[in-house]
């Protein structure tokens, strides 16, 4: 009977993921999540990638998830100025902020180009020289692999209008918000005059303050991961909303 006991109360303290317990989350009863919305991934109905994992995450801990709707650069001063706990997603970490070690996504980004404009497609070839938009917050210069005459802007459906009025040879985004751009532009064009392409891969990962809190958050976050992963529920959400597993470095 005591060892049955003993069993039991080992499995109970190991949680889940069996040998992996889930951290203490202390106090935390509440994290305040900032950033832009973005289609199917942080849909303003609640929905979608971001919001999924994440809901799902915090929920192992019994911690409520507040979700706030802004801009990538002013969701970078929230966090900085403890008004927010962390910003989805960025590929690193803007000044005195830290990234988590587990992405929520992992996909390639790309550009949308006038085929006559461009030419015959090769990389980095076709991108030397010329010039390219992106929206602010979105990218630096690092992320693409040629020199070029780069300008930001507020929003990718202004890129994408550029592109096709000719003031501008590329478009950079991810495909989805490409796709998003394309639907909402009022331009009349041919799209079997335009063509998009890959440029580019990497992952991205939820951007914290350095405070105590901040720290610990993002102890909760890396560690929900890695049992979200281990359960098999995080492959489960990104085949859900249709996106790879991304490639995680979890034992």
């Amino acid at each position: 009977m005591k060892t049955v006991f003993s069993l039991f109360l080992a499995l109970c303290l190991a949680g889940p993921a069996f040998g992996n317990p889930l951290p203490d989350p202390g106090s935390i009863k509440s994290v305040h999540v900032v950033g832009p919305s973005w289609a199917g991934f942080t849909n303003k109905d609640g929905t979608g990638l971001y919001h999924e994992i994440l809901t799902t995450l915090f929920a192992l801990y019994g911690i409520e998830y507040q979700r706030d709707y802004v801009p990538s650069e002013r969701a970078y001063h929230l966090v900085r100025d403890n008004l927010a706990d962390f910003m989805t997603c960025h590929d690193k970490a803007p000044p005195q902020l830290l990234m988590a070690k587990h992405p929520m996504f992992e996909g390639q980004f790309h550009v949308f180009f006038n085929k006559a404009n461009i030419g015959p497609w090769s990389v980095p070839q076709s991108l030397e020289g010329r010039s390219i938009a992106w929206r602010i917050g979105y990218y630096e210069e690092s992320n693409i692999p040629a020199k070029m005459q780069v300008k930001v802007l507020n929003t990718g459906v202004s890129a994408l209008g550029m592109v096709i009025l000719g003031r501008i040879d590329f478009y950079l985004d991810d495909l989805n918000f490409i796709n998003d751009s394309l639907s909402k532009n009022k331009i009349r064009f041919n799209m079997d005059d335009f063509r998009i392409e890959p440029i580019g891969k990497r992952s991205y990962r939820p951007i914290f303050n350095a405070t105590e809190r901040g720290k610990k958050i993002m102890e909760l976050y890396d560690r929900g991961m890695e049992h979200l992963f281990k359960t098999g529920k995080l492959r489960d959400i990104f085949q859900k909303w249709g996106h790879p597993l991304p490639l995680y470095d979890i034992d």
